[in-house]
């Protein structure tokens, strides 16, 4: 019975069945694993991919991200420290269009009920560059995006 329950662990390991999935670094991109899922839960994408959704900004260990309007992923599979926090800015090109799931955006054709991009700005973290729009700002990197509402 054991070697029948460590082979069944196996095989759902092997057809990433178990809900551990590549956690992306500082740099790289990532998808939301179930947008229907309100926690957070990442996975490492292809940043050329159209499902490279966000970037990793930062990994912090016992504090919080830098000021902006990170998406936060909180995990305990950090070997060393504990909790580590990655920190997730928005890869988002100016018209690009995106509906809003839970706390995700998605990227998706235009069209009604979408939202667009209307202005990435890098270089500067203010909300008054989006003129009413809503917008997201980040500190690190220092960046805005503007996106209607």
């Amino acid at each position: 019975m054991r070697t029948a329950t460590l082979l069944a662990a196996l095989v759902l390991t092997l057809a990433g069945c178990s809900g551990w999935h590549e956690q992306a670094g500082v740099g790289e991109c990532a998808k939301q694993v179930d947008v229907g899922n309100t926690n957070v839960d990442m996975a490492e994408v292809d940043c050329s991919s159209a499902d490279a959704m966000y970037r990793v900004s930062s990994r912090e260990r016992r504090t919080m991200c830098p000021t902006g309007d990170y998406l936060t992923e909180s995990s305990g599979r950090s070997r060393t420290n504990g909790k580590t926090r990655l920190c997730y800015v928005l890869n988002v090109q100016e018209g690009d269009c995106l509906k809003a799931v839970n706390q995700y955006f998605e990227r998706v054709a235009c069209g009604t009920g979408t939202r667009k991009v209307t202005k990435v700005v890098d270089g500067k973290s203010d909300r008054a560059l989006c003129n009413g729009d809503d917008a997201k700002t980040y500190s690190q990197p220092v960046k805005t995006i503007c996106i209607t509402n």
